[in-house]
């Protein structure tokens, strides 16, 4: 049975859709799926019936100047990569008022000064930051000052690495965005894709979500990563227990976090890690 992505879906019902990342131009409405998927239509095809029916599950994409398209369209590009450490910052915003939503935006600018600030449609901003990054703490009392001041609460998720496809980073943000409930507070996505795994029950789409991350791990790594949780992430400890210098077992976790992205070092990297290889020997 062939399973078809969100934009194929679309293309299914309006064959003139156009998805965002390709070269478009004329008259078009843009609209953003759930899980993130950009496409146009062309305005003069949308019926008023039509218009209400998209708005139950795609919201009206920001009309925007070429700086904020050609961000737009990158979130969705496969082949772009960072060769530099950069952070993905997620907001869902609850619906507001424009002049609310206006003012969210310009805090935001103010705090964040060096972060491309992406905005994808009233309930939806996404920040680039490279370095130098934010304090999250910091980050996340100007959201609960924003809460109190423009009556908008903002739902976050962040993912920091060291190089890589941002594309992957967004589409994971997206899937995981429901989870992240307690406005004010910003999770790491590594935390809430715990979570996701532990309640999704569906053996394919569990493979799905960890199969890319597990084929980069050889047999070596994996034993590695197992020693480390043994020893409750103790490197002395982990290094003594497999006789390797403190130094190369810390080099080889570099190397990891480089090739991955997740920090086994740290808690919320090192559980995720550790449920995808139990996971994976248990299916």
């Amino acid at each position: 049975m062939i399973v078809l992505n969100t934009f194929d879906r679309i293309k299914s019902i309006f064959p003139t859709a156009v998805h965002r990342s390709e070269d478009a131009s004329g008259d078009l409405d843009w609209f953003e799926t759930q899980d993130g998927t950009l496409f146009g239509l062309p305005a003069f095809e949308l019926s008023e019936r039509e218009q209400k029916l998209l708005a139950l599950w795609a919201t009206p994409i920001l009309q925007s100047d070429p700086h904020q398209r050609k961000w737009q369209a990158t979130l969705q590009d496969e082949t772009f990569r960072f060769e530099q450490p950069f952070r993905l910052i997620s907001l869902s915003l609850q619906e507001a008022e424009e002049e609310s939503f206006e003012s969210f935006v310009s805090i935001v600018r103010d705090f964040m000064p060096h972060a491309e600030v992406i905005l994808m449609s009233t309930r939806h901003i996404e920040l680039i930051e490279q370095n130098p990054f934010v304090d999250l703490q910091e980050f996340e009392d100007v959201l609960r000052a924003i809460a109190s001041d423009c009556f908008i609460e903002a739902h976050a998720i962040y993912s920091e690495r060291p190089q890589g496809s941002l594309a992957h980073v967004y589409r994971q943000h997206q899937l995981l965005m429901p989870y992240a409930r307690m406005s004010t507070k910003t999770y790491p996505a590594s935390q809430l894709l715990y979570h996701y795994l532990l309640q999704q029950q569906d053996l394919k789409e569990r493979m799905h979500i960890t199969t890319p991350l597990m084929q980069m791990l050889d047999l070596s790594t994996i034993e590695l990563l197992e020693a480390l949780f043994r020893h409750s992430l103790n490197v002395s400890h982990t290094a003594k227990a497999l006789f390797m210098h403190r130094n190369t077992l810390n080099y080889r976790l570099d190397r990891l976090f480089e090739t991955t992205g997740y920090d086994a070092r740290t808690f919320y990297d090192a559980s995720l890690l550790q449920l995808m290889v139990m996971l994976h020997k248990s299916d």
